[in-house]
């Protein structure tokens, strides 16, 4: 009777100690998230007028590692919309382990910017909590090629002044022109006037649009007409009458004083 009490005791300890460790795999197989360091971005020099649009990658070192949700390929891209801070997605873990990240910024187009090509190296620690048997994380960020612990991944991007667009020199207007520029006269260039021909001594010139059915007839001229068109009888005519009236006249006179 005793012995059958003995087994049974003992196999009531074997019984507990199995569900005790079958509790504490339980317990480990539960994941963790861990939280990432926040990233800034902080902008010197003439800043842009118009916010841009930064880029940061989270990269694993390793592609087997997690990532957060949204990663591609190994890697999380994070947009910051001009100066600000934000932060990556919680990573999920589920065993334990050492895991290392690395990030960085995308260069951007401005020609005016110079982007910040710093790096950072983040790692993970996940061990075993001894309190409850779960799991515990530690999370370190330091600049590549720098021992400093970091809080927050800064990323300073410094932009140059726009250079002013030089203003033309206008070309001085020789004396005696007058320039106008061609925005001012409708139709684009300025057409020179046609010069009117001046009108030769001793006619007048009417313009065709006064004179109703076409051109003009020239003005009839006042000085006397020689040649063929102009006669000279009547004036011979005259002077011979005169001249036969006269010696009528003296041959009379004559006659008189004789008598």
């Amino acid at each position: 009777m005793r012995k059958k009490h003995t087994k049974l005791m003992a196999g009531l300890i074997v019984l507990i100690v199995c569900l005790a460790l079958l509790a504490q795999i339980a317990m480990a197989a539960e994941p963790i998230y861990v939280p990432m360091p926040a990233v800034s971005i902080s902008l010197t020099g003439e800043s842009p007028p118009d916010s841009e649009e930064y880029e940061i990658i989270l990269k694993a070192d390793d592609p087997a590692y997690p990532m957060p949700e949204g990663s591609v390929d190994g890697e999380y891209k994070l947009l910051i919309t001009g100066e600000g801070t934000d932060i990556f997605p919680e990573i999920q873990f589920s065993s334990l382990g050492i895991y290392t990240y690395t990030v960085f910024q995308t260069p951007g187009t401005n020609e005016l910017a110079d982007y910040d090509d710093a790096v950072y190296n983040i790692t993970i620690y996940i061990i075993n909590a001894p309190a409850n048997g779960g799991f515990e994380y530690m999370v370190t960020a330091r600049k590549a090629g720098e021992t400093e612990k970091l809080s927050e991944l800064v990323f300073e991007n410094e932009y140059a002044a726009e250079e002013p667009v030089p203003t033309p020199t206008p070309t001085p207007t020789p004396p005696g022109e007058i320039e106008i520029p061609e925005e001012e006269i409708p139709g684009g260039e300025i057409e020179e006037p046609t010069p009117t021909p001046m009108p030769t001594p001793g006619e007048i010139e009417i313009p065709e649009e006064e004179i109703p059915g076409g051109e003009a007839e020239p003005p009839k001229s006042d000085v006397p007409k020689t040649g063929d068109d102009f006669l000279l009888w009547p004036y011979i005519v005259s002077f011979v009458g005169a001249g036969a009236l006269l010696m009528i006249l003296g041959l009379t006179g004559r006659k008189k004083a004789r008598e």
